[in-house]
This record gives structure tokens, C-alpha cells and sequence, in this order.
């Protein structure tokens, strides 16, 4: 330990360190202390007299020739005339090992808290520095990772201390109180757990998180919390976090975030949504409220910002509060008494201990009011639980689950579960779920045939979780039961994997140090049993079929059902050669076969390479406008093919069929080379966005649409997915007709960038090449290196630091502008009409 004397240090004149732009008017920004008085800067708190308390980093990843001492120190600095420049500052404590964050508790005590260990810092002589280190709580676990342990915290106004965790990249973890409470886990997300100051009553108090890099209470007495993202779902949030909330991530099912059994919106039943989404890599968090409108600031560590976050009564606002260069690496946020804000400033990008570093002062920013414990609300009881349950508010359903989870009245539980309304029995279920009350069993075989989706999906949830290896033959009931969406059955592998002897052994028993490295298969037979089960709802088979390979279901293609037909096809078509091509002829001119059926092979014809497509022509004649219009679509494809224009130029001499042939029009107005040179016939396109909204306000094919949506020629699919058809890249639009009208749908096609989410930013990057590339930015790894899954490649690329010229997000969406040009009129309202039954 230091000295018992501590000195005053006087601060070095002024150097180079680029003060970041302020992006709201009314506040300055000074330069309060930089580097050599202060580097590698990460948490901070003010204590009394404004004194500035910093931790000083040095042992996050120091390279093997760093010359700074061997352990962390906390810094004092003092400003005694106010003129936003610290004029001295004395070192408080050292000792520490990654230290990550500081927080005063109610009686003025000044924690620290280390990737593993939570320190007490107290100075009961008040002489400027600390007595000694103190270990309230330990986290046990095998993970190395400063970023994947223990990472920020804070005190309510009662004095109990609330500790953030990461994943700890799936190690078993633990944290055991002083008084033998204990809080562990294996293969889960990170948490929040809760304490006395004196290390007594531990306890979980939420989880679902990726690694929550800082938390604080507002005003009002809530947790607030910022979320770093998975490595392919995103985007970071600013989270609202409350008792017993579960966030969505585990981290046994991996890194992407994509599992069936992981959340991260609250879409996943049981789960809460973020309040806002923010940029990448926030690291710090404070309450900036004005006015009577909820503010929160987050510091952007790889975006070189600042944001604030404002609610508003129809969502959240989110602006700019500071930019800065990109030697601006903002990580902590703290207020004094005389409303200046101060940010500590890691600098440069290097994750290792590097000797830079510097603070700044923003002043006037008026601070929120002390905070207020306002009224809790009011608990939910036996005659309100129904209503609870059913409520839109998430979070009132939330606490409806968490009493009804606790009530001493088991048989409570038991009876909603049978409920009339759906949503009673999700609830119910829910609350069983997390009461881990002993053989459950029976409760969870009932719940597996509910009528209701939603709960069937958290009934496979919760039978996986037992890893209890008789439940697997009743997960086929889920599937029985009724409806299937590709949810349900994605819910229904996923449990069945968990149920996999070897998984459920390995899993249960913790026999591999990290439960994200244990492989989970099914059996290789399991889907084709599916496909052929004439038991399941047609539905669930289908589901079944799209799995299989293409040659698994051609004999599926003169099947009985029509929806197996379908779902045959569709995958069939995926492959080539002569057998399968010839197939998807016969079907597509076979005027016995269901329209939706013939329009999916000329669909698939188009996918093939055809030697003689002119035979198509006739079809264009068809009595069904459907048919044609699709074999006008695949002739599309074909239009460089010399056979197919002399076919169609011998059919249609003069085109004076065309006003009555819907095929024609829509191959007239795209102007198909060849065809003919007289694009009079083209039909007068809109020009601008209130035309194309009018033009296409009502009508279309859903059906037709869903083919145009996935057509290589029109890209869709290239990016986005859709009832489990399509890529990842961007979002999933399966649900999209919930949250935006048949206008919004139109307005996001014509103008992309004008409102997109956050986690679908582009991010450039240039290298000293001269090459340019965008992307999503996946990963800002240690010493700048950057994981960018590209537009170009269509995968994750590595772009090494040394080669980076320059980088940053784009104002722009991924989503290139455009697109309507590669359809006609007809397709891009087919288009709109299937992305509006998306609901």
C-alpha cells in the first residue's frame, strides 16, 4: 500500500489531447488533466468537495515491455478555483487488479470494482487516502476476460450494492456471500446480482445480458444499464433493467445471439425489450434528464461519441451529444455538485495499456434532480392476476409472472394454466417456469399439447431446460398439438437437442469448462422421419422437408397434400441437373396441378439453366393471369436467349395484344432486350415517393409476391429473411406488417436511409490500398483490428489495424436506394402486397 502521507502532485502544462465537439448548444468543453497525470482512464465517481476520483489502468492487457506500475491506482484530482482545469491531484489507492469502476455508497464510502473481486476503499481518518483494501465479494470463474466479468455497478438509496457480470465466455461462475448466500451459474447469460454493502444476501436480481458494461439509478430510483451486443444480433442497448427481469441472452446456445432459445428484444416470450438501441461498444452510462422528459448520456467507446438517449411519449430519441476524433474514447460519466460533467478518455484504440489518456469537463450540463423513490406500484394479487397478465405493458407482465411465481398459493399457478385466454396460461407458464418448484414434469407434458403457439414454444423452452431425458418423446406433442410456425419448430430442434443424451450428461454435469463448446446434433434421420409423418399437421412436415436436402424430397413431389408438394418443390428446385429440371417442367404445365403449385415451378425454372426456354412462350397465354405473369417473369431471365425471341417475336408480331395480356404488359414495360425495341408500350413510372405510394396504396398478389421477394434478379433474399427463407445480413421481415403500414413498407423500399435500426448501420472502412468497404461492423478487436461482414463478400472479413487508412458509421443504411428500378410496377405491387400479409 501507499504511503499514509498523500502529497499533492502539480499538474504538467497542457498538451495535445483534441477536444471532442459538443453537438448541443449552451455548454463549453476544457480539457480538465491528460496524460502523464492521468492515462489508460476507466471508472469514475465525485466524491465530496468534488473531489474527481479516476481509476488509472494498468494492468488491462499491458503489453510485455510496459513501464507502468504493476497494479491499478485511483487518482484524486481537485480544482479549486473552478476553471474546468484540475490544479492538483494525489493518488488514493493502489493495489488493484482490473479495476473497471467506482461508486460511493449512501455513507460515503468509495468502492471499486474488479473484473473479479468487489473492493472497499474506506478513509475513516479522512486523510486523502484509502486505509486499506478490503474484499467484500468474490467472482469465481475460470474466465480471463476483463470485458466478460465483473464490469459496472451502483448503490440504491437503501445501500444495497448491484453488480454487473458478462458471459465469462460461458465459464461456471459463482459469487458466495459473507453469510453463505450463494449466486452461480453455467452456460447463462451475464446477470446483475444484488448484496448488502457488508457482502450479506447475495442474490440474482436479473440476467439475459451480453457483457453490461456500466449501470447507474436515474432520478427515479430505476437501474439503467448499457449492453455491449452478440457477435450477430444486435443492436447494443440501453436497458431499463428491474427484479427478476430476464434480457434474452444465454450463453450455452453461442455467440451469435440467434439461437430459438435466446432473446434480445423481448420478442422472446418471458423476456423485456431494450428502451434503446445504441451505437457500438458503449462503456459508460449516466442519467442526464431535463425538463420532465427521462435522459440518459452513453459513451460510445468505438464510434468516438457521445449520445443521448430521450424519451419521448412515442419512443426514444436518440442524438449526438459529442463527436470527437479518433483519439476520442470515451468511457465514464460522472456529475458534480456545480453541474459540470466529466469524461474519461482512454484516447486511443489500442485495448492494452498504452500511457495516454485525459479527462474533460463539460460545463454548464445541468444535472438531474437528487434521486426520489417514487411509489412502488401496486402488487399484483390473486382477483388482479388475470388482468395483469393480459396486459400490453411487458413490464406489468413481467411482475404479474414474478408474484405469481412466489405466491405461496401453488395451486394458483396450476389453475390459470388452464385458462380460456392464451395469454393467462403464457403467464402461468412463465411463472412456473421460474418458481423451480420439484416435479414439474406433468405440468410441463400439458403444457407441451396447449392449443397456443406461444405457450407450446415456452414449454419446449422449459423442457429442455430440465435436461430431464424422458420428457423427449412429448416434445413431439408440440408439434401435434396444432398450428406450426417456424418458430414452434425451430423451438422444437433446439429442445430436442438439449434432450440429447450426451448434451443433457455433459451440460448437467458440467464436464466441459465452458457449456458454449458443447456440441448439440441431432439424429441425421430425425427430419426425414418428420417429413413422412403423417401425424403432424401438413405444416410441420413442410417445415421438415425445407431442412432435407434437395434429393432427400423428390419423391415428396407427387404427394397427395398440396403443401407437401409445395414444400418439395421449393427445396427441389434449390439443386439442378436433367431429372430435377424435368420434373418442374411436367409440374408447370400440368393444368391439373393448384395454381400456387404450377407458378412455384416456373419460379424454380427460372433458378435452372434451360437450353430451350422459348418453350415457355405459350404460357403466356394461359387463362390464369398468375401463370403467365410468372412465365412472363422467367422468360425474364431468359430474354439473351436467341431461341426465346425469335419464339416470341413469331407469337406477338405486332404486340397488338398487349393492353389485354398482363404478361405482356409487365414484359413490354420492363423493355426486355430483344424482345422489342418499342418500349412505347412500357407503362409511365412513378417519379417520386407519393406517386409510388398512390400507385401502390391497394392490390397485388401476396402469393406472387413472396416469389418476387425471392428472386435473384430483385435481391430481396440476398439480405433479408422471411419465414425461414432468405439471409441473415439484414432484418428478418417476417413479422414486419406488425410495426409499419402498407405507406412505411413503400416509404422503406424508395428511401432506405431515411429510418433504419441501429444495428443495420453501415460502417466504412478504407485501407491504404485505396480500397473501400462496407459493411456491418461485427467486431472492434485489441490494437484496432475490425471483423466487417461485408456487402461485396457477403461474409465476415478481417481488416488488420496496420492496413486501416480510415473508418467509421456511415448516416446511411445498408439498404442501397434503387431498388424499385429492378421491378416493374406489377412486382414491385406483388411485392408490397406480401410484405404487408407479414403480420
Amino acid at each position: 500500500m501507499l504511503s499514509r502521507l498523500a502529497y499533492p502532485v502539480f499538474l504538467l502544462a497542457a498538451a495535445n489531447a483534441a477536444p471532442p465537439t459538443l453537438l448541443e448548444e449552451g455548454q463549453q468543453i476544457t480539457l480538465f488533466a491528460e496524460s502523464p497525470d492521468i492515462v489508460t482512464p476507466i471508472g469514475m465517481a465525485i466524491g465530496s468537495n468534488d473531489r474527481v476520483f479516476v481509476i488509472e489502468s494498468h494492468t488491462h492487457s499491458p503489453p510485455s515491455n510496459y513501464a507502468g506500475p504493476e497494479s491499478d491506482l485511483i487518482k484524486v484530482f481537485i480544482d479549486e478555483d473552478n476553471d474546468g482545469r484540475a490544479d492538483s491531484f494525489t493518488v488514493f489507492a493502489d493495489g488493484l487488479d482490473e479495476a473497471m469502476n467506482l461508486a460511493f455508497s449512501p455513507d460515503g464510502t468509495l468502492y471499486a470494482l474488479c473484473a473479479n473481486a468487489l473492493v472497499a476503499l474506506p478513509d475513516r481518518d479522512q486523510d486523502g487516502v484509502c486505509d486499506g483494501l478490503e474484499t467484500i465479494l468474490t467472482l469465481e470463474t475460470e474466465s480471463s476476460n476483463p470485458h466478460g466479468n465483473w464490469l459496472g455497478f451502483d448503490f440504491d438509496a437503501q445501500g444495497k450494492v448491484y453488480l454487473g457480470r458478462g458471459n465469462v465466455g460461458s465459464y461456471y461462475h459463482k459469487v458466495e456471500g459473507k453469510d453463505g448466500s450463494v449466486v452461480e451459474g453455467y452456460g447463462d447469460g451475464g446477470n446483475i446480482v444484488r448484496a448488502n454493502a457488508d457482502g450479506t444476501e447475495v442474490e440474482e436480481w436479473a440476467t439475459g445480458f451480453w457483457n453490461p458494461m456500466d449501470l447507474k439509478f436515474d432520478r427515479k430510483g430505476r437501474l439503467m444499464l448499457v449492453d455491449n451486443d452478440p457477435d450477430a444480433r444486435g443492436p447494443n442497448r440501453l436497458l431499463e433493467v428491474v427484479e427478476g427481469g430476464d434480457y434474452g441472452y444465454k450463453s450455452v446456445f453461442g455467440g451469435s445471439g440467434r439461437h430459438p432459445f435466446q432473446g434480445w428484444d423481448g420478442s422472446l416470450p418471458g423476456t423485456l425489450p431494450f428502451l434503446s438501441g445504441t451505437g457500438e461498444a458503449p462503456s459508460g452510462l449516466i442519467d442526464a434528464s431535463h425538463s420532465n422528459k427521462d435522459s440518459y448520456l452513453v459513451t460510445i467507446w468505438n464510434e468516438n461519441t457521445i449520445e443521448r438517449h430521450t424519451v419521448l411519449d412515442d419512443g426514444v430519441q436518440k442524438t449526438l451529444f459529442a463527436k470527437g476524433g479518433k483519439n476520442f474514447r470515451p468511457v465514464a460519466l460522472a456529475f458534480d455538485s456545480r453541474d459540470n460533467l466529466f469524461i474519461t478518455d482512454w484516447m486511443l484504440v489500442d485495448y492494452p495499456n498504452h500511457g495516454e489518456g485525459s479527462i474533460w469537463r463539460v460545463s454548464p450540463l445541468k444535472k438531474p434532480a437528487p434521486r426520489t423513490i417514487g411509489k412502488s406500484p401496486p402488487q399484483p394479487n390473486a382477483r388482479s392476476i388475470r388482468k395483469i397478465l393480459t396486459s400490453d405493458d411487458p413490464f406489468e407482465r413481467h411482475a404479474g409472472e414474478l408474484w405469481l411465481s412466489r405466491t405461496p398459493q401453488a395451486s394458483l399457478a396450476a389453475r390459470l394454466s388452464s385458462d380460456n385466454d392464451p395469454l393467462v396460461r403464457l403467464g402461468a407458464a412463465l411463472a412456473m417456469r421460474r418458481s423451480n418448484r420439484p416435479d414439474q414434469t406433468e405440468r410441463i407434458q400439458s403444457l407441451l399439447a396447449d392449443s397456443d403457439l406461444s405457450v407450446r414454444r415456452i414449454a419446449l423452452m422449459w423442457a429442455g431446460e430440465t435436461l430431464n431425458l424422458e420428457l423427449r418423446p412429448q416434445l413431439d406433442k408440440a408439434l401435434a398439438a396444432g398450428e406450426v410456425n417456424r418458430t414452434l419448430f425451430e423451438a422444437y430442434l433446439a429442445a430436442v437437442e438439449m434432450l440429447e443424451p450426451d448434451f443433457a450428461e455433459t451440460f448437467g454435469s458440467r464436464l466441459s469448462p465452458r457449456a458454449n463448446r458443447i456440441p448439440r446434433s441431432l439424429d441425421p434421420s430425425l427430419l426425414a422421419q418428420l417429413a413422412r409423418d403423417t401425424s403432424l399437421p401438413a405444416t410441420a412436415r413442410a417445415l421438415a422437408i425445407a431442412r432435407l436436402s434437395p434429393e432427400d424430397c423428390l419423391d415428396l413431389l407427387d404427394h397427395a397434400d398440396p403443401e407437401i408438394r409445395l414444400a418439395a418443390l421449393k427445396n427441389a428446385a434449390r439443386t439442378s441437373g436433367n431429372t430435377v429440371r424435368d420434373r418442374i417442367r411436367r409440374i408447370a404445365f400440368d393444368t391439373r396441378e393448384r395454381v400456387e403449385i404450377r407458378a412455384e415451378a416456373l419460379f424454380g425454372l427460372g433458378r435452372q439453366s434451360l437450353e430451350n426456354p422459348q418453350f415457355l412462350v405459350p404460357l403466356m397465354d394461359d387463362p390464369n393471369t398468375t401463370i403467365a405473369i410468372e412465365a412472363a417473369r422467367t422468360l425474364r431471365l431468359h430474354s439473351g436467349n436467341e431461341a426465346v425471341r425469335t419464339a416470341f417475336g413469331q407469337r406477338y408480331p405486332d404486340w397488338s395484344s398487349v393492353t389485354g395480356n398482363p404478361a405482356l404488359g409487365e414484359l413490354a414495360e420492363a423493355a426486355l432486350y430483344g424482345f422489342d425495341p418499342r418500349k412505347s408500350f412500357a407503362q409511365n413510372r412513378p417519379q417520386d415517393v407519393d406517386t409510388w405510394k398512390e400507385r401502390l396504396a391497394r392490390g397485388g398478389d401476396p402469393d406472387r409476391g413472396s416469389r418476387v421477394f425471392r428472386s435473384p434478379r430483385m435481391l430481396c433474399a440476398s439480405c433479408h429473411s422471411s419465414d425461414g427463407s432468405g439471409n441473415e445480413f439484414g432484418p428478418d421481415l417476417s413479422g414486419i406488417a406488425q410495426s409499419i403500414d402498407r405507406g412505411g413498407i413503400i416509404h422503406a423500399i424508395l428511401r432506405p436511409s431515411d429510418s433504419f435500426s441501429p444495428d443495420f448501420q453501415a460502417w466504412t472502412i478504407k485501407t491504404k490500398d485505396g480500397q473501400s468497404h462496407q459493411g456491418v461492423q461485427i467486431d472492434h478487436k485489441s490494437k484496432g483490428d475490425i471483423l466487417l461482414y461485408t456487402t461485396d463478400a457477403r461474409e465476415n472479413e478481417l481488416f488488420k489495424a496496420e492496413d486501416i487508412l480510415d473508418y467509421g458509421a456511415s448516416p446511411y443504411s445498408l439498404m442501397p436506394p434503387g431498388l424499385e428500378n429492378t421491378m416493374t410496377v406489377s412486382e414491385f405491387r406483388d411485392l408490397i402486397a406480401y410484405l404487408a400479409s407479414l403480420n
